[in-house]
């Protein structure tokens, strides 16, 4: 009987038909979809909700946290991050020039207490200069304060009322009726691309209008994974149960017990037409059926998607399957944004900070999102005055800064950094008390280790000192004296030069094997040394300009091919590894890669990336993970990056002088292509690119920047905006 029933879901398979519209895989970007605008309330101009850096993605980490208690099954969260507080003080200085009324909002506050020049404030500001003080007082909530003053007040925000520093803010939250605390997703109104029969199934006047008989069954399939809400319409006197899930496989499986995510219970009707809408889950699929004959009127997916007007990056080529890989990924980190670059949605709907900051590599050039940036930063960061026990997965705070220096050249500016410069140093202080004679750090329990990715089928092992995240600490010793240096902090920059020098000398004495011309895993837990080589000290070494430049053709040509199972188990890591890749002068490679794990993946039917490619099973192992039958989590954000990295790092060859934020450089490279076309978004505008083999070239540049090209053998350096031919 089972064999009969997948026979014949195979063959509704088979049967449905191709629609155009799978070829787009975001949503938003799909006609059929209709987003739901947010509505509007009143705006106050030129001002919006503040509050204390980091406090806002504390509330939204413990928000999602509460969610996926609610949705998933098996939720670990390692590691202490910042605490929420319910208490903040806001402060400016204003020079008045006429007597005038000050409004302020500070949405689920308990109270707040107002002082002015360190009286209590009587509503109105006279002329003159003036302190105004905001001591704002809640519970369970987000303090946070909206002020519509007149002129450009420069606000500081404190926990204490004592320290201070730079408020953090976001232009969209300028409606005083709407604070932070509350969610901005959109609602994106989803029909079913196609219908899969089970059983007893009978097909109406559309895709939505079918019968079933006694025990009839049907799979509804939305192509698009997302999170959100499925709305049914129908009339029936009998039980209606639903299964869901991101694959036909997961939605056929009954042993709901195994399941990522809550069984949702069964729905008596009424036998009256009516409307049913089931608890939000993540899914692509929803398999129907109903205990009696029943009348199906209609199903939607209402998805909860995190606003995006447009993508700021675009990348169009000659190549289909490479425009698929570039979409899919798109589709991926957007899917993958709720608040920050999560976790897989399905399996725990978290953010785990590698995860956010290796999606940060596609989110800054597609979504320009840096509110969600800053959020990615702060989990990233361990808490204040951080402890040893703080640790949880020890190698993942050492992202933290690599996301800063990211957002420095995206963004242009130091805000960033200033809101967490106290968060930072402390954690920089915290590394600097923990390193050994040797500069390396520890990974011991009850810590959960070191965890580069879940392919480490050749190490390295979770305890002892591993050397990948050694240099990860000389490259976050680097970061922060780059940015002390911009910071006049000469000490500091040369504190931390230092360090970084010594730590580079001891790496390479250490892990620099010179018969494997590699770096090996490390050291054990009991203190033996590590021999074998696996490909995260590889990457992490060329992007910190560690492993020779001399030797990149061995590394890619032997030692990377070497390494067991490298193609056959492949995780979350490779949006850092492509820019290694590309680094090396090795796109062609990366795009083969790609091309065999992530175009596979397309090509066996799914619209999203998961969190591991387990490319050469079959797949029921290509779907498990943690040894659970569906515990793979097939919208992975990371996942979504490389395509990215490709098309903006690779075939484009886009670069940034860190030392001028304002030049850029193009070295393009087409490989196989015959033409490609998009932009890419930077601090000043947009940079226009439309590259051919046979035909005429050009770029655009807006206004405030300088591009250097490395195009058709010649190199020409552009500093007027505006559109210039290359060929």
């Amino acid at each position: 009987m089972k064999r009969n029933i997948i026979i014949s879901v195979l063959a509704g398979l088979l049967a449905m038909p191709v629609l155009a519209q799978q070829k787009i895989y975001d949503p938003v970007l799909d006609p059929e979809v209709r987003v739901m605008p947010l509505e509007k309330q009143e705006v106050w101009e030129n001002t919006s909700y503040m509050w204390y850096p980091g406090q806002l993605a504390a509330y939204r980490q413990q928000w999602l946290r509460e969610q996926s208690q609610s949705r998933c099954m098996d939720v670990g969260y390692v590691g202490k991050f910042n605490p929420m507080q319910e208490v903040t003080w806001f402060k400016t200085n204003v020079n008045v020039k006429e007597a005038t009324a000050l409004a302020f909002a500070s949405a689920g506050a308990e109270n707040v207490e107002v002082t002015d020049n360190g009286k209590p404030f009587s509503g109105e500001l006279s002329k003159g200069k003036h302190e105004l003080v905001f001591k704002v007082n809640t519970k369970n909530q987000l303090p946070a304060l909206i002020v519509n003053h007149h002129g450009n007040a420069s606000w500081k925000a404190s926990l204490d009322g004592k320290n201070w520093m730079p408020v953090e803010t976001d232009a969209r939250y300028n409606q005083p009726g709407v604070s932070p605390n509350n969610r901005i997703n959109e609602l994106a109104v989803i029909n079913p691309k196609n219908i899969i029969p089970i059983k007893n199934y009978g097909v109406g006047q559309s895709i939505n209008g079918i019968s079933l008989g006694k025990n009839g069954a049907v799979i509804y399939d939305f192509w698009y994974d997302e999170v959100g809400t499925i709305v049914i319409d129908a009339s029936s006197t009998g039980k209606l149960h639903f299964t869901v899930g991101e694959s036909v496989e997961e939605v056929m499986n009954e042993v709901t017990k195994k399941f990522e995510q809550r069984p949702i219970e069964d729905v008596q009707l009424t036998g009256e037409r009516q409307t049913i809408s089931l608890p939000e889950r993540a899914l692509r699929y929803v398999k129907v059926s109903a205990t009696e004959p029943m009348t199906i009127y209609g199903v939607k997916f209402e998805a909860k998607m995190w606003p995006v007007k447009e993508m700021l990056m675009t990348f169009e080529s000659s190549d289909q399957g490479l425009n698929d890989l570039f979409n899919a990924g798109v589709a991926t980190l957007h899917t993958s944004m709720h608040d920050f670059n999560l976790d897989g949605i399905k399996r725990d709907f978290l953010p785990w900070s590698m995860d956010a900051v290796a999606s940060m590599l596609g989110m800054n050039l597609l979504m320009g999102d840096r509110q969600v940036a800053r959020n990615n930063i702060s989990i990233a960061l361990m808490p204040p005055s951080p402890q040893q026990s703080d640790w949880g997965i020890v190698d993942y705070p050492l992202h933290a800064l690599i996301a800063l220096k990211q957002d420095y050249l995206r963004y242009g500016d130091l805000t960033t950094f200033e809101m967490f410069r106290d968060r930072i140093f402390q954690q920089m202080d915290f590394y600097i008390q923990v390193q050994d004679e040797n500069g390396f750090i520890h990974a011991s329990k009850p810590s959960s280790g070191f965890i580069p990715g879940w392919s480490r089928d050749n190490g390295p092992d979770d305890y002892g000192v591993a050397c990948y995240p050694q240099i990860m600490l000389y490259e976050n010793f680097r970061i922060a004296a780059y940015f002390c240096r911009l910071l006049k902090d000469n000490a500091r920059a040369k504190e931390y030069t230092r360090r970084a020098d010594q730590l580079e000398k001891n790496i390479l004495n250490h892990f620099w094997d010179t018969e494997q011309k590699a770096f090996v895993n490390g050291y054990r837990e009991d203190g033996s040394l590590d021999k074998r080589i696996s490909h995260h000290a590889q990457y992490w070494a060329v992007l910190a300009d560690i492993y020779p430049e001399r030797l990149y053709d061995y590394l890619y040509e032997t030692v990377i091919p070497s390494i067991p199972r490298y193609k056959d188990n492949i995780s979350y890591e490779k949006g850092y590894e492509a820019l290694a890749y590309i680094k090396a002068g090795r796109t062609k490679e990366f795009l083969q890669l790609l091309d065999e794990v992530w175009g596979d993946w397309l090509r066996q039917g799914y619209s999203r990336f998961p969190e591991n490619f387990m490319v050469n099973e079959d797949v029921t192992k290509q779907l498990m993970f943690y040894g659970r039958s569906f515990g793979l989590s097939l919208c992975h954000g990371a996942n979504g990056a490389p395509p990215v990295v490709l098309a903006a790092y690779g075939i484009f060859g886009f670069s940034q002088n860190d030392q001028k934020p304002n030049e850029y450089i193009l070295s393009p490279n087409l490989l196989n292509l015959d033409w490609a076309k998009g932009r890419i978004p930077v601090k000043e505008g947009f940079i226009h690119i439309s590259l051919t083999k046979n035909g005429t070239s050009e770029i655009e540049i807006p206004v405030g920047c300088q591009l250097t090209i490395n195009y058709g053998g010649k190199t020409k350096v552009f500093k007027k905006a505006g559109k210039h031919r290359l060929t």
